[in-house]
């Protein structure tokens, strides 16, 4: 995510030389607003990532539904994972679980972008994750999962 802040700080500062007052914070702001005023910031809390109590040892219990993801030709995706690593922010810093709904996606995501998500993820995110529980996994979320776990490890 640092390298998108600085490319966005780049092009602001070029298009507004008198700003040098960028912040992170700022960058935040600009990625939750977006084109479309937050519907897709609403989204994303409310369909694909939102905290649903917690688990027996009291951990927060992160809901992960891939099978709400919005079609790729209607929404960046890019800007999706920013708004999905943000709500991870809330949680990173202590111990929490993810339970991943998966059956019934109509839009998979492609390798290619999984690779990139995942290299996103860096340690404060990783390092907490107590565990995963994938519930009706399709073939495709089987197979991401198998490979993924032999890089992982």
């Amino acid at each position: 995510m640092e390298e998108q802040y600085r490319a966005w700080r780049r092009k602001m500062l070029d298009q507004h030389p008198d700003q040098t007052e960028l912040t992170f914070a700022d960058f935040r702001t600009h990625v939750m607003q977006g084109d479309d005023n937050g519907r897709l910031l609403n989204y994303v809390n409310a369909n694909i990532i939102f905290q649903a109590g917690v688990d027996f040892e009291s951990k927060p219990m992160l809901v992960f539904c891939a099978c709400s993801l919005p079609s790729p030709n209607e929404v960046d995706y890019e800007r999706l994972l920013n708004l999905v690593l943000f709500r991870l922010d809330e949680f990173v810093e202590s111990d929490y679980t993810v339970v991943m709904l998966s059956s019934g996606a109509k839009h998979t995501v492609g390798w290619q972008w999984m690779g990139k998500a995942y290299r996103r993820l860096d340690r404060r995110y990783r390092k907490n994750v107590k565990s995963v529980y994938v519930v009706h996994p399709s073939m495709w979320t089987k197979l991401v999962f198998r490979v993924l776990g032999t890089f992982v490890r």
